[in-house]
């Protein structure tokens, strides 16, 4: 579509290279002038401004030679969608960003999306993960400890503690917040919540529970994580009690498991897991986050993908079809 040219906010840091050649604007803009056909720009349009993503050299020379309007790509999107897909727009087209151009990209990249991983940024720029990580280290202002996977960490640790301040229970915070039962336990210790019901009935009912879980296949850390237990404490009483958790028992540094209970969760949660995709407003979503969401989701969908396979190889071997 064609969209007029005072329409575009093409100066709102949405450019990622040092600086536009204008010996290339020129040599466009002659090219167009002479009647030549040049990719659409694209545009993100937020309801309100059209943010230029793509073609600001193309952008520049319609403006020299006073055209009106430029054939253009228009996509839903706010400035920080632009500006991401500015970051590789010249990976394979048009004028390729320099090395400063890209020490420049890189650094934008880090400014804006502290919490996208170094093999992100590098893929998006087209660049080495060596070179983000040495601007990381440079001059970017944003502390090692607040980037990337270190970032994810400290949200998600920020995101447990405020839970556990809440009064939530262990489950309700997995569910919420993807974080592991020993990773809330941990918190739980850092911040110092103890607060067991050392009462005899409470206690005789924390036994109960130990040995009930020992015999589903749990782990001593898994019931720590539940019982509000240190992993220390809780193998002190288990020892104690005589509770024999074949979970924890190490045979050629392999863990005994109830296989068909933990079959049948994973089972179970990938029943669960996609049962309120269709109440999401994708729109509302964090899109600092979409990345690390996306990479774990595909990560966790190459696991289930080989973990099907191995079934189905089971289920071969007893003479069923699969």
């Amino acid at each position: 579509m064609k969209v007029k040219l005072d329409q575009i906010v093409f100066d709102a840091g949405t450019q990622i290279r040092e600086a536009l050649d204008q010996q290339v604007v020129s040599d466009y803009a002659e090219a167009m002038t002479n009647g030549a056909q040049f990719p659409l720009v694209v545009l993100f349009h937020d309801g309100n401004k059209h943010y230029l993503a793509d073609g600001f050299h193309r952008f520049m020379a319609a403006q020299r030679i006073q055209a009106r309007d430029i054939d253009a790509e228009v996509n839903a999107g706010t400035k920080e969608d632009a500006i991401w897909f500015a970051l590789g727009a010249n990976r394979t087209n048009g004028k390729r960003l320099s090395e400063h151009d890209k020490q420049h990209a890189v650094a934008i990249a880090i400014q804006l999306w502290p919490m996208k991983m170094n093999r992100e940024i590098a893929a998006q720029v087209g660049c080495s993960e060596s070179l983000v990580s040495k601007i990381s280290n440079k001059n970017t202002g944003v502390a090692p400890e607040l980037r990337g996977r270190a970032l994810a960490t400290k949200v998600k640790r920020d995101g447990v503690r405020e839970l556990l301040a809440s009064g939530a229970r262990t489950r309700e915070i997995v569910k919420k917040t993807g974080a592991a039962e020993s990773f809330v336990s941990d918190v739980r210790a850092e911040m110092g919540l103890s607060t067991i019901d050392k009462t005899k009935s409470a206690t005789q009912g924390r036994r109960a529970r130990m040995r009930q879980m020992a015999s589903e296949g749990y782990s001593s850390r898994q019931m720590a994580a539940e019982l509000r237990l240190s992993v220390e404490g809780c193998r002190a009483i288990l020892k104690t009690e005589g509770i024999d958790v074949p979970a924890d028992r190490a045979v050629r540094n392999t863990k005994r498991h109830d296989s068909n209970r933990i079959v049948e969760q994973i089972v179970s949660d990938a029943d669960n897991l996609t049962e309120g995709t269709n109440l999401i407003n994708y729109t509302d979503l964090n899109r600092e986050r979409l990345g690390e969401w996306v990479d774990s989701l595909i990560a966790s969908k190459r696991a289930l993908e080989a973990f099907i396979k191995k079934l189905i190889k089971e289920k071969q071997k007893h003479g069923q079809a699969a």
